[in-house]
């Protein structure tokens, strides 16, 4: 009944939040519970064939898959957000919105999802916008799986926890028509690398890469930045080895940390620093590890003076990805007589 109740009263908070726009609010729940209602279906990609341009589908919290999609119309698709077991009073209802692979093809130009636990991402469409969410498969930019390099312009990937050694991949092709430009990386927790998978380097260009942590916390070889055209600020790249690779090609890079000598001690970057002595490790949840510990290195260390990694610049990773939509994170009631009293605790999450 909890759960129920949660599902019920954050889709008011979203009701209230979208009333003055003209969306419709589609909610996908795979409870098996009937639920009364208009709008409401049991896979993502059924609410997504239903909806109209700019419509906004909440996926409910469940421990079961809403399904792949692929996303041909603008809309905006909102989670409840992970690791809220770990993370409390974050929610009332502490599970997942899950979903599988996502491809966001021609047609889907404008949309953004957050909040969900995404079994990868592939990015196919411009203006595009993936968000506080967990990525538990890779994350390609300028990639359709059914054509292979597709061009892409104004994307935002930020916020992030993509999980288990995963990355984020630049797709371009050979042409001008497959290029890959205009693309803020920014605020994510990164376990794998950043690269270029086709080779075609020079097919990027525009690239922001800032505030990212790229690695996990032993400091693991193997991991990789290799991009092309790009201004890459205030990373901490944990990777010890010489397996793990950044090459400098066309790129401005300034006031990153990393485990190796990946970026020597020009220009405010710093060298040979374990993470150990960057983040808290360990005693805080999957995601929270990753903040800057007392006396970390990274502190005030980046440009104009701002936090190095995820958590720091002008917008930092947030714990547990919850959406910028209110959320309820306690219920209580009690009866009195006849009545039934309710408390109901909210939050806005900017």
């Amino acid at each position: 009944m909890k759960n129920i109740f949660a599902s019920f009263f954050f889709v008011l908070a979203l009701a209230t939040t979208f009333a003055a726009q003209a969306q419709t609010i589609r909610r996908v729940n795979n409870s098996g519970l009937t639920i009364a209602g208009v709008n409401i279906y049991t896979t993502l990609q059924a609410a997504h064939d239903a909806a109209s341009a700019n419509d906004i589908i909440y996926l409910e919290p469940t421990d079961i898959s809403y399904g792949p999609l692929n996303c041909v119309r603008p809309l905006t698709i909102i989670g409840n957000g992970y690791f809220l077991d770990q993370n409390p009073a974050l929610q009332l209802d502490k599970r997942d919105s899950r979903t599988g692979a996502v491809t966001f093809a021609n047609g889907s130009a404008g949309s953004r999802i957050t909040g969900c636990v995404i079994g990868g991402v592939n990015i196919a469409a411009n203006n595009i916008t993936v968000e506080r969410n967990q990525i538990t498969g890779a994350l390609y930019v300028g990639y359709n799986p059914a054509i292979g390099s597709v061009g892409v312009s104004n994307i935002f990937v930020r916020q992030n926890y993509l999980a288990g050694g995963n990355s984020i991949i630049f797709y371009p092709g050979s042409t001008v028509a497959t290029a890959v430009s205009n693309v803020i990386v920014n605020g994510n927790i990164i376990t794998g690398s950043v690269r270029t998978d086709t080779g075609q380097y020079a097919g990027l260009g525009n690239i922001l890469i800032s505030n990212n942590v790229i690695g996990d916390l032993a400091g693991g070889s193997g991991n990789s930045l290799e991009v092309d055209n790009s201004v890459i600020k205030n990373n901490v790249l944990t990777f010890a080895g010489s397996g793990s690779r950044f090459t400098p090609r066309n790129n401005a890079y300034t006031n990153n940390i990393s485990g190796n000598t990946a970026f020597g001690t020009a220009n405010g970057n710093q060298q040979n620093i374990a993470p150990s002595s960057i983040f808290v490790g360990g005693t805080a949840s999957t995601d929270g590890a990753f903040q800057l510990r007392t006396g970390s290195p990274a502190i005030g260390t980046g440009e104009s003076g701002t936090d190095v990694g995820a958590f720091g610049g002008t917008l930092p990773y947030r714990i547990a990805g919850i959406p910028n939509v209110p959320s309820i994170y306690q219920f209580n009631q009690s009866v009195s007589g006849n009545s039934l009293n309710g408390t109901i605790s909210t939050r806005s999450n900017n």
